[in-house]
Parts: C-alpha cells; structure tokens; sequence
C-alpha cells in the first residue's frame, strides 16, 4: 500500500498542529477516602470544516508527528475526547458586556463558520501510549513515553490503520467499532482467560452483551464450562437455544414441573417479549422440564444432620488427644484416611459423606469398622465411630435408589461435576436469594478450586457473576455470607487463571465492589454510569483517562467502550463498539422470523 494510505486527510479537508500539551489532575471523595487521577491531554488546532467537525464527532485517532533523539520521524497516536469549535471574537466575548455588543458579536460569528479564517476547531485529545511508524508502507506500532512537541502536525488515521493497531487477525468479532464501520476481532480465549468485567447501569443491556460474549466462548472454546450465578432471572431466556441443546438450570427454587411457574420468575425484556411467541417460549420451557434440564440445588448450610469429612476427621482428633482409652489408633487411623481421600483422592475436608464415590466410602466403612472392632467396648471411641458408621452405612444403601436420585444436588458436588466431560456446556444457577447465592458461589468456588488444585484438572470452567456486588461487595458480613462469597471469589480471581478457572463480573454499583477483586480483571466493557464516582473508580482502577470515561455518558444501548490488556492487538487501547444485540441472534437459532 502507498505510505499515505495510512493516513486520512479528508480530501485535503484535515489539517491540525499541536496547539497544547499538559497534565490534567482531577479528584473525588469516596467512601474510602479521596481518589485523584492525572492524564496527558492535547489540544490540536485544525481548519474548521463541517466534514471534519461531523467526522470526529465519531471515534477517531490522530498520530502526532514526532522526531526522535536519533532522527527518525514517528507519530505519537492519541485518541480524541472532545471537540471545541472556536471562532477568535469567543474568546473576548464577556457577559459584562452590554447585550447589543454580545447580539452583534453572535451574529459574526455564527455568519462566519465555514466561512472565515477567524474560526477554527479546538481538539481534545489523550495518548494512547503507543508510536506509529511507516515501515514498507506498512504501520509498525510500539510502546512509548514519548510526549508530542507543541507545533507538531496531526494525522487522522484510516480505517486501515486503526484495523491493524486494534484487531487481532482471525480473532472473534465482538462489536462493529464505531466510526469505523468495521467489526473489532479480538482474543476471545485471552477475554475468558484473564477475567473480564462488564459495566453499565440499568438499561445499557449488560445481559444481553454478556450472553453474547458466552455464546462466542462457549463457540471458539470446545472445552469450557460456563457457570452463570443469575439473581435477577435473566439468563435463562436470554440463553434458551443454548439450554435446550447443551445447558441446564439449577435453582433454590421448586418449579414442580410447571412451565408457567418457570416463566413467571424470569425477568423477559419487553423488546423479546413483543418478538418471541408466548406458544414458542412455552413450547421450549417445556422441553427443558422433559429432559431434566430444569433441576434443584440446595446450599447445603441449613443440612443439621449433615456430616463430611471434616466432622470425622475432627472426631478422631478429639479422640487422640484425650488420652483416653483408644486414642493411639484414633490418631493412626486419622493420618491413614487423611492421606488416602484427602492427599491421594483429592477431596475436599468440607465433601459431604453422601457426596463420595462409592469405592471411598467402601474404604472409610472397612477403615472405621476395623478401628471400631480393635477399640475397648466402653470407651467412647467405640460409641462415637458406631454412629458414624451407622450414618455411612445407611448413606451407602440410599446410593443408586430413587430417593437418592430425587435429591437437590449440593454446590460441592457440582463443581465436582463441571470437571467431568458428560456435564452440560452451559450451566446456569438461578438463586433469587442473595444470601444463599452468596452461600451457594462461595462453596462452589472454593471446591473447584480444590479440586483443580489437587486434582490437576484442566478443563476450563467460566464463572459468571451477575450482579457481582453482591457477590463482592466492598464491605462484607459474615451474617449475609458476603464475607465467604467475597474470600471465595477474590481467590478465584487471584489463583483462578493458573488452575484454567476464569470469571466474568457484571454490575452497575462499581463503586461497591471490592477493590483488590476489580484490579484482577484484564477487560472491560463500560456503558453509561450516571454517578461521577462510579467511573472515578473504574479509571482509578484500570490507569484510565477520566476524559475518555465521560465520553461513556453518551452511549446508547448496546454501545461500550472496551478496553482489554490481552485480547486487542495492542495492550489497554480504549475502543466504542456497537455489540450485536443477542436478542436476534436467540430469535434466529429458536427459528422466529
């Protein structure tokens, strides 16, 4: 390609030099204390031309010429924020003037736009801390500190250009990049990996984007797991292709088989609503109630004769320690059952008795029945293992019957499952409960993390949060389980990744979420946040130019501004994208015109 092909000057229209360089500082309070953030801002001056003022009301990037220490020329890319059109007698204009002055001085200049020398346009714009470079008529891209030198000239970059500094050849494309007219390809496997987070207020369609995103991870990554914790009951209509062919629905609740109960706990959007045929939605529902797909889960905690691992372990230890008749084998046989199902087996102290495999629970029946028969008759070693064995016995004739099969599965045993190949694709947990979602997402958690770190199991399993505040919130009790599930996931985004165990965050309460759990994502997408502190936070978070934030206050739905450290060309570049509204994807694939 010719070298000026990387740059476009409208037809001659574009002409622009750097007016101002300087450093912008701006603070907030918040509940933790005050936040102040600093960014590069550039103003550049360029010939006023309606053209140019409609074109860069979209997206655009500039590169700002630049020579080097060793005499080459490069071009600093920045991304403009903000436009200004100016007019010289603006800039004297003062409400201390009488009003006939002002009415004459408004009226030049409003005669004068596109017509005169004495107007031009101011740009506002921030760096993107990368350098542009022709090589063979080609762009070459780097890192850079490098600051522009005011009277530099200033290039509009084409579309070409912005494609090859932005989207990843043979990538996935999530969005069309606005004022580009071309869609953004990305990483998606790098957007499962590292985290990602999705921010917008009510309204803005973070379902409909994350359930978007899920169906392009769950297409490009034949192996992944995805498990979405739903207290708004969003997901399983959003999701109902997908559930019918490889999904299922956990919840607390008992729908007993009934389709309109089902349907009366989930939230439809009223734009699917006035589309999808009630007779269509009911039709589905129906068959997620024919092949088991709609099943009870329970959070285990109010269980008061639940018995694990850990209450047999404590047991014997008790035991040991007393010095009472029995307790040398009471500490033998606690080390040879720890090392067999807890180092060898991989369970975890918290599985419940009924949740082990049958060959295990054979093996702890044999071990505490040869301990129970070698203690002396009365001691209390011999009472407490007799009861413990009668437990485990019933427990094991119960396995297999219909009883058992009819049970509520426990989080424990799911995230056992998510490891296993026969488990559906797709998996979603509606919990309209906070509390027991929070109980729920922190016994899962800390189990797949168990088990992935003990087991060495590496199939990849996605956790998605929606209404992720309630799941981390910034202050956490131990009285809600938002202390547990806060741990939990903080530890699922800290560790997670070595373990192929990924999250997803979806809120629109930024502000409430803890900190340290916000700082382990690596994309994000940002809609509209209304309250000031809300994107004060996310620009602290992620080393954001609060100037480019404020442009998110003019997104439509379905509009984002996506930044990511690993799933773009170039690290932590902000984009606007338009995503694709999965409400017609969800229609085609169910077959509605």
């Amino acid at each position: 390609m010719n070298p000026q092909d990387i740059f476009d000057d409208m037809g001659g229209r574009f002409e622009a030099r750097l007016r101002d360089h300087r450093t912008v500082v701006r603070s907030t309070k918040t509940r933790e204390g005050e936040i102040s953030l600093s960014n590069y801002v550039a103003v550049l001056e360029a010939r006023f031309d309606f053209k140019v003022l409609d074109r860069l009301h979209q997206p655009s990037f500039v590169g700002i010429e630049r020579l080097t220490s060793e005499g080459s020329k490069i071009y600093l890319v920045y991304e403009i924020v903000n436009l200004r059109p100016t007019h010289f007698q603006m800039l004297g204009m003062d409400v201390s003037l009488p009003k006939t002055v002002r009415l004459e001085f408004l009226t030049r200049i409003n005669d004068s736009w596109g017509e005169s020398e004495e107007t031009w346009l101011d740009i506002i714009a921030v760096p993107t801390g990368y350098s542009l470079e022709p090589e063979g008529g080609e762009p070459k891209f780097a890192k850079t500190a490098l600051i522009p030198l005011v009277g530099s000239k200033a290039y509009l970059l084409s579309n070409y250009t912005v494609r090859k500094f932005l989207c990843v050849d043979d990538g996935v494309p999530i969005g069309t990049l606005m004022g580009f007219d071309m869609p953004l390809t990305v990483d998606i496997e790098s957007i499962v990996r590292y985290h990602t987070g999705v921010f917008g207020f009510t309204g803005s369609g973070k379902s409909n984007l994350t359930s978007f995103l899920i169906r392009k991870a769950v297409e490009a990554i034949p192996d992944l797991k995805v498990v979405v914790f739903d207290v708004a009951g969003e997901y399983p209509i959003h999701l109902l292709d997908l559930l019918t062919t490889k999904g299922v629905v956990f919840s607390t609740e008992d729908f007993r088989g009934d389709v309109s109960n089902f349907l009366n706990a989930q939230a439809i959007p009223e734009t699917l609503e006035e589309r999808l045929p009630e007779s269509v939605l009911k039709e589905r529902v129906k068959r997620l109630f024919e092949e088991d797909r709609v099943q009870k889960i329970v959070a285990e905690d109010s269980e008061e004769s639940k018995i694990d691992l850990n209450f047999i372990l404590t047991t014997l230890e008790n035991i040991s320690e007393s010095g009472k008749a029995g307790a040398p084998l009471a500490k033998i046989k606690r080390k040879e059952i720890m090392k067999h199902l807890i180092e060898v087996k991989g369970y975890d102290p918290n599985t419940d008795l009924t949740e082990l495999r049958e060959e295990d629970r054979e093996y702890l029946i044999q071990a505490l029945d040869g301990l129970t028969q070698s203690a002396p008759p009365l001691s209390s070693l011999k009472s407490d293992l007799t009861v413990i064995l009668d437990y485990l016995k019933e427990v094991d004739k119960s396995v297999g019957s219909e009883e058992a099969e009819a049970q509520a599965l426990t989080p424990s045993a799911l995230a056992e499952r998510l490891l296993r190949s026969d488990q559906p694709t797709l998996n979603i947990l509606y919990l309209p409960d906070p509390d027991e979602a929070r109980l729920i997402a922190s016994k899962l958690v800390n189990t797949l993390l168990f088990v992935k770190k003990t087991r060495g199991a590496r199939r990849k399993v996605l956790i998605v949060l929606d209404e992720a505040q309630e799941f981390i919130p910034d202050r956490a009790l131990k009285t809600d389980y938002s202390y547990e599930s806060n741990r939990a996931v903080e530890a699922l985004l800290r560790q997670g990744r070595k373990y192929r165990a990924h999250c997803w965050l979806s809120t629109q309460r930024v502000a409430h979420l803890n900190v340290n759990a916000l700082q382990q994502l690596h994309s994000y997408f940002v809609s509209t946040l209304p309250r000031l502190y809300d994107r004060i936070v996310i620009a602290d978070a992620f080393s954001l130019s609060y100037d480019i934030l404020e442009k998110t206050t003019e997104l439509d739905t379905g509009q984002w501004l996506f930044v990511s450290y690993k799933a773009t060309k170039q690290k932590s570049v902000p984009t606007f994208i338009q995503s694709p509204n999965n409400e017609d994807i969800l229609l085609k694939n169910l077959g509605v015109k």
